[in-house]
């Protein structure tokens, strides 16, 4: 998997203890499966990169037409679409809002990246710390360069959604060669999207759908473009992030159809994983052309069910975003403390401390982000009442990797 290809696991099935013809309703703040299903997204990540970190990428697991890793991702964009615009549904002040989201993506990134670049990196770069530190900022914008030197302070961009994969001298022989941290390249794709929510909320609700649906055919087409003729913008080849952003599109209509009544139902989510199951076995060529017809409704239709210990998976924190951000550069760590070891041996060594990573981030960096987050909304969230949440929609926005 190059650094700038998608990365994400797991198909979805109807939620335990819900029956098949009932439709999904109304549940708790938290008391749904939300937060279990973007554990298993972030596993599915760590799961599918470690084939190509250590050096087998002709052996990653596809699931339902994608590699695992990238269905761990269609997870993710498919539950943020959905829970963003039920924010800005709810609140429509752009304040909130964006203090809510950038709360939630920048501290915890802003920390893993000082850590690879201030730490990791000068710990395992083969070069001296006068070159692995030889460029430094000059003027905003700019590096300039001493003789031989690297420019490590570019790696800082990450902080701006600019994706940078690479350190001076850091993790050039592994396998998997010298990306610092492939999973990031999602980020700037979902923040995009979450410029984008407002301005599709600027035109009458009659047009709102349809103005989405023209979002996601665009984006579909464009996902078809052969890689090496994709724009890139902002250090983001587009026809990756087009990929992503058909399911936060299909996730938003699933919203807006919500607030209409629409209720998710076991049975039909049921009938749409065997019809794309029997798609993407039979036509893999056009898995990517239909998956967003599929794939939205079945992940949040499990989701937004509430089932026994399942919708308990954040008791200890909402560890998912952690998992998220540390797994790469833990991967390429482990492979540069232990060498290449079994693959069994290797996820759960990669697992145990990616979590301890993700719990530490959690509750000394997330957790206390998400209470400035919650007084910033209370101070800016408008007086006027809030509507009755839709059918199939839980009472609050769980706390997300959104």
């Amino acid at each position: 998997m190059a650094a700038s290809t998608p990365p994400p696991a797991s198909t979805g099935v109807p939620a335990a203890g819900v029956p098949a013809t009932a439709p999904v309703t109304a549940t708790a703040h938290r008391s749904n499966n939300l937060d279990a299903l973007r554990l298993i997204g972030a596993l599915a990540v760590i799961f599918g990169h470690a084939y190509h970190i250590v050096g087998r990428p002709f052996e990653n697991p596809v699931v339902a037409g994608y590699p695992v890793q990238t269905l761990g991702v269609v997870i993710f964009f498919s539950i943020s679409g959905y829970l963003i615009t039920a924010s800005w549904s709810r609140t429509r002040n752009p304040v909130s809002y964006f203090a809510a989201r950038s709360l939630r993506i920048f501290p915890a990134l802003i920390l893993v990246v000082l850590v690879c670049m201030f730490v990791i990196g000068p710990l395992v770069t083969v070069l001296p710390m006068g070159q692995y530190f030889g460029g430094f900022p000059s003027t905003l914008g700019q590096v300039r360069e001493l003789p031989d030197a690297s420019n490590v302070w570019t790696y800082l961009s990450n902080i701006i959604l600019r994706p940078q994969y690479e350190l001076p001298g850091v993790w050039g022989d592994h396998p998997y060669p010298n990306a610092v941290n492939g999973s990031l390249w999602t980020l700037p794709a979902e923040f995009f999207c979450y410029l984008l929510v407002p301005l599709v909320f600027l035109f009458p609700k009659v047009a709102r759908i349809p103005v989405i649906a023209l979002l996601l055919a665009a984006s579909v087409w464009y996902s078809m473009t052969p890689p090496l003729d994709s724009a890139v913008i902002w250090h983001s080849r587009i026809s990756d992030n087009a990929l992503m952003w058909v399911f936060f599109a299909a996730g938003a209509i699933l919203r807006l159809l919500a607030e209409r009544g629409m209720k998710f139902r076991t049975d039909v989510a049921v009938g749409l994983l065997a019809v794309y199951l029997v798609i993407a076995g039979t036509l893999p060529q056009h898995t990517t052309k239909i998956a967003w017809l599929f794939l939205p409704y079945i992940v949040l239709t499990i989701g937004l069910a509430s089932t026994p210990y399942v919708r308990r998976a954040s008791r200890y924190g909402d560890l998912s975003y952690g998992l998220y951000l540390w797994a790469f550069p833990v991967q390429q760590l482990v492979i540069d403390l232990w060498g290449v070891q079994r693959m069994s041996v290797n996820l759960v060594v990669v697992t145990l401390i990616t979590a301890a990573l993700a719990l530490a981030s959690w509750h000394a960096v997330e957790h206390p982000s998400l209470k400035l987050k919650d007084r910033i909304v209370r101070r800016f969230a408008p007086s006027r009442p809030q509507p009755a949440p839709a059918a199939g929609t839980p009472v609050g926005e769980p706390a997300s990797r959104s």
